[in-house]
C-alpha cells in the first residue's frame, strides 16, 4: 500500500506542478485574450495611472461609475480611479493612498447607489492589503493562507473552462482605457433580475462619513452621483426603504458636497445597458457629457457665489 501511494504520489506531483505553472504564467494570458484583463492588470494599471497622469477631476465608485462614466467626455481633466464592487471603504483608503503619494486634485465624484453601502467585498484584498496598507486590512481577518490562494487562484480549476474561447479568431471587446474607463459590451434582455440589498452596513456608514470628512479636510468640493437605474433593479426596494435612503444622503449634503440624482431620470432604455445596472459605452459617452455640464454649472456657480462672498 505504501509503495502504491508512493507511486500515485509521483505520478499526481508533476501534473500538479504542471497545473501550477500553467496558472501562474499560461493560463492567465490566454484568458486576457478572449476575457480581457485580469483582475491584478486592472488594478494595478489603475493605480499606476491614477498616480502618473494629470486631472483636476477623480471619479471614485464600483462597477457603475467604473463602467459609467468616460472622462474624455468631460470638460475637465478627469480620471475614472473606480472598479468593481469598491464600496466606501475601498475608496476612503484610495483617496489617501493618493494623498500618500503626493497627488492632487480638485474635485471629487462619488457614486452613490442603493446597495453600494450594504457589502464589504475581500475578493480583491490579495491586491488591495499591499496597496492600501494595514490600516485598511484591520477591518478583515485576513489569513495569510487564503491571500496566497488568491493571488495564485490555484483551487480555481474551473479556469480551465475559459479556454475553450481562445480559438476563436477575434480580438477581445473588453479592456480599460487609459482615462480609467472599463468597457465591456454586453445585451441587456427585459427580463434581467439580481436580488440586491438596500441596507446599509455601519462600516459603511463610517467610511462614506470619512470621505467627506476627508475631501473637507483637503478642500475637495465633492459630487455625489447617482446613476440611471433600471426599475429591474430597484424592483425589491419599498418606497418607503427608498424615502429613508435618500434622507440619508440629503443629511450628508452641504455647501461642498452636492448631490447628482439621475436616479429616476426618464429617457433610459433598454439598449443603453449592457445588464442589469451597467451603462453601454455610447450611453456612458451621452451620460458623461450631461453630469459633466451639470459639474460645470455647479463649478461657475461656486466661482460666481465667491465673487460676492458666498461659499460653495
Amino acid at each position: 500500500m505504501k509503495r502504491f501511494l508512493i507511486l500515485v504520489s509521483f505520478f499526481l506531483l508533476p501534473i500538479l506542478v504542471a497545473y501550477i505553472l500553467l496558472s501562474l504564467f499560461v493560463i492567465p494570458s490566454l484568458i486576457e485574450k478572449t476575457d480581457g484583463p485580469n483582475t491584478a492588470a486592472q488594478i494595478i494599471g489603475s493605480f499606476n495611472n491614477a498616480q502618473s497622469k494629470d486631472y483636476d477631476l477623480l471619479i471614485l465608485g464600483n462597477s457603475g461609475t467604473y463602467r459609467g462614466f468616460n472622462p474624455d467626455e468631460f470638460s475637465i481633466p478627469t480620471y475614472n480611479f473606480s472598479h468593481d464592487n469598491d464600496s466606501y471603504n475601498q475608496i476612503y483608503y484610495k483617496l489617501k493612498y493618493l494623498k500618500s503619494k503626493g497627488k492632487k486634485f480638485k474635485y471629487l465624484l462619488l457614486g452613490v447607489d442603493y446597495f453600494q453601502f450594504s457589502f464589504i467585498a475581500d475578493t480583491k484584498n490579495y491586491l488591495y492589503a499591499d496597496l492600501l496598507g494595514e490600516e485598511y486590512s484591520r477591518d478583515y481577518d485576513l489569513n495569510k493562507l487564503d491571500i496566497f490562494l488568491q493571488k495564485t487562484n490555484l483551487l480555481e480549476f474551473t479556469r480551465i473552462e475559459y479556454l475553450k474561447n481562445i480559438f476563436k479568431d477575434r480580438q477581445t471587446d473588453i479592456y480599460v482605457k487609459e482615462n480609467g474607463q472599463y468597457i465591456k459590451p454586453g445585451n441587456a434582455k427585459s427580463d434581467d433580475a439580481r436580488d440586491y440589498s438596500i441596507d446599509r452596513l455601519p462600516l459603511q456608514e463610517h467610511y462614506f462619513k470619512e470621505i467627506l470628512a476627508f475631501c473637507k479636510e483637503e478642500k475637495i468640493p465633492v459630487f455625489l452621483c447617482m446613476l440611471p437605474s433600471r426599475s429591474n433593479a430597484v424592483v425589491n426596494y419599498s418606497e418607503a426603504q427608498i424615502k429613508e435612503f435618500n434622507e440619508f444622503i440629503q443629511d450628508h449634503l452641504s455647501d461642498s458636497v452636492r448631490l447628482l440624482d439621475y436616479s429616476r431620470q426618464e429617457g433610459w432604455s433598454l439598449s443603453d445597458y449592457t445588464d442589469i445596472v451597467h451603462l453601454n459605452a455610447a450611453a456612458a459617452d451621452r451620460f458623461s457629457k450631461q453630469v459633466s455640464d451639470s459639474i460645470q454649472s455647479l463649478i461657475k456657480l461656486k466661482s460666481d457665489q465667491q465673487e460676492v462672498g458666498l461659499s460653495f
